[in-house]
């Protein structure tokens, strides 16, 4: 049977391959074209040609932009979380015109509170928490560490605060970053 297919399977094979070949041979011999001499190739500029006035130029007009109306922001100790925490000494409310560094800090724009660790909530721990942390000069927080806490149970809000967006402090016109910023965070168990 395989002696059968080898008989037959290679002249077969062979018959393809010359065939395939041939109509390749095929579509690779191109007509002769015939190019005419006698036609110059076209003059290429690649320069640029320069512009001739167009009379007297006149300064454009200045226009007049309008300012943008300065707003009041007021900055307001968030109320209570029912989570079971709370933050410490807020800033004390201020209203501010135009861009300045606030003499106490701002609160954040974007604030989610720490929940309860649950590690913490399981071995019945409570206390304050004292977490350091930088603000950018766009208002992320970076940097964020627990400098003070009852147990290490408690370093798991390090997430939670990172998440902050805090607004843009100026100084002399520019965004500036703050460092060594601290919050202080109560946990107390209730019920």
């Amino acid at each position: 049977m395989v002696f059968f297919r080898w008989i037959i399977g290679v002249p077969i094979a062979a018959l393809i391959t010359a065939g395939l070949f041939m109509i390749m041979a095929g579509l690779i011999q191109k007509p002769i074209i015939e190019v005419d001499p006698a036609k110059p190739n076209p003059d290429l500029d690649i320069f640029m040609k320069p512009i001739p006035p167009e009379g007297p130029r006149t300064k454009p007009i200045k226009e007049e932009v309008p300012k943008a109306p300065q707003t009041e922001i007021e900055f307001k100790k968030p109320s209570k979380n029912p989570g079971g925490t709370q933050t410490g000494p807020a800033p004390t409310p201020a209203t501010t015109k135009g861009p300045v560094i606030p003499t106490q800090f701002p609160t954040p724009i974007i604030r989610m509170e720490p929940p309860y660790p649950e590690g913490c909530r399981a071995k019945a721990i409570e206390g304050n928490v004292l977490v350091q942390f930088d603000v950018t000069a766009e208002g992320n927080v970076v940097n964020v560490r627990v400098i003070e806490a009852p147990d290490r149970c408690f370093n798991r809000i390090v997430s939670t605060v990172s998440k902050w967006k805090y607004p843009p402090a100026y100084q002399d016109g520019r965004p500036v970053k703050r460092y060594g910023v601290v919050e202080r965070f109560t946990f107390q168990l209730t019920g």
